[in-house]
């Protein structure tokens, strides 16, 4: 399974929270969060609104993400 999947897993009308710090001793893995076809929510249903593209910075081990608007 794709850590993308992991991440964005089934919300049910629940927003996502950022977890941990960013660590300097792993690689981070930065990508678009894939939203549906109104941009408003992602794939699993967390709603986000309008704006700039989503993305999602994160460690394989998912002790670190965090999702922000690119600017």
């Amino acid at each position: 399974m794709r850590t993308i999947n992991k991440i964005i897993t089934p919300a049910y009308g629940k927003g996502r929270k950022n977890v941990g710090s960013k660590p300097t001793d792993k690689k981070v893995f930065d990508c678009l969060v894939p939203m549906n076809s109104e941009d408003a929510y992602d794939k699993g249903g967390a709603y986000w609104g309008r704006g700039k593209p989503l993305r999602v910075s994160y460690t394989k081990d998912l002790t670190y993400i965090k999702f922000y608007r690119t600017k």
